[in-house]
């Protein structure tokens, strides 16, 4: 029934080790065709166009000026793509919105600009994905295992890069779509844990940066309930020693939730080392350094609980450097 379906001509390069075919609920997904190990590359794909703006100032003027300066091959690849691998699109610019992805990198504070990807937008999402899309080099993206997926089992990855710290609700809230991940399934004991560790990891985000995840302070007490806890976090007072044990709880909790990928422990780990580095007390550097030699994270987390309550000479060095980094106000 779906041997004519225009997703069927859609370029996929050879070797790619994935099929593109229906999925139950979510129009049509990428299937494994054989097993893909973990860390293994899935796809790297150029982008169609881009546009060099903002998600909201995109318009169908700018998405179809980009579509007049294709090639006969891309525009037909282009007006291939349906709405959930269904109807057609009612706008050249809910085309490229449905199809594209942010290609900026935010470390290095780059302008807004977005790509359309066909085959990566192929990918439908999960809370709990089997792949990553870890970083942009240059306008390429690509999708690497994060753990190994078997032949047939369907390609997912986050569609947000905050998700670890939101729950079940709020995940949905934000997508507008309902996911059926293992972490979503109501009422089951996995997604009440699960809404309980990224509750729990946001909170610590917080105690550690000062901020909400969306770059914000909360004027409620919606992530941290104790109103001194909250200023002393906001004003950058938490201790070292508390620093150290919120970011290994944070690991903790992140691979308890099965999220711990390769590239977000090769992201996290230097500032754990950074970390302990500052200690100025030798009994302190001493415990730190121990907690981090230890090999499984619940044994870092349990050396590194001897420092709870610990006070450091550096603490205020530590408070000073980051209130001239961020300000307070």
């Amino acid at each position: 029934m779906s041997a004519g379906h225009p997703y069927h001509r859609l370029e996929v390069p050879d070797g790619i080790p994935f099929e593109l075919k229906p999925s139950p609920g979510k129009g049509w997904g990428a299937f494994a065709t054989r097993r893909i190990d973990r860390g293994s590359l899935i796809l790297s794909e150029r982008p169609t166009f881009v546009i060099q703006r903002s998600h909201t100032e995109i318009t169908d003027y700018h998405v179809t000026i980009a579509f007049q300066q294709l090639l006969p091959i891309q525009k037909a690849q282009f007006l291939l793509l349906r709405d959930n691998g269904s109807g057609c699109f009612t706008s050249m610019n809910e085309a490229f919105a449905e199809n594209s992805f942010n290609i900026a990198n935010s470390d290095h504070d780059e302008p807004e600009a977005h790509g359309l990807f066909p085959l990566h937008s192929r990918f439908n999402h999960s809370c709990m994905p089997n792949s990553k899309i870890p970083t942009v080099g240059g306008e390429v993206i690509s999708s690497f295992a994060i753990r190994d997926i078997d032949a047939g089992e369907e390609i997912n990855f986050c569609y947000n890069p905050d998700f670890e710290g939101r729950t079940r609700d709020e995940r949905h809230q934000a997508l507008r779509f309902t996911c059926d991940c293992v972490a979503c399934l109501p009422g089951t004991p996995f997604q009440q844990l699960s809404d309980m560790r990224r509750r729990l990891i946001r909170g610590l985000q917080y105690l550690m940066h000062g901020v909400d995840l969306d770059g914000q302070r909360q004027s409620s007490h919606s992530v941290i309930f104790d109103s001194t806890l909250k200023f002393v976090a906001e004003t950058f007072s938490i201790t070292l020693s508390s620093r150290l044990i919120y970011a290994l709880l944070t690991m903790f909790f992140l691979e308890e939730e099965g999220l711990l990928d390769d590239f977000m422990d090769a992201r996290l780990r230097p500032s754990l080392a950074q970390t302990v580095e500052l200690f100025k007390s030798e009994s302190n550097k001493s415990i730190a350094g121990l907690a981090m030699e230890q090999k499984a994270w619940v044994k870092k987390l349990e050396v590194a609980f001897e420092l709870y309550g610990r006070e450091d000479p550096a603490d205020y060095e530590v408070t000073l450097a980051l209130r001239q980094l961020r300000p307070l106000f």
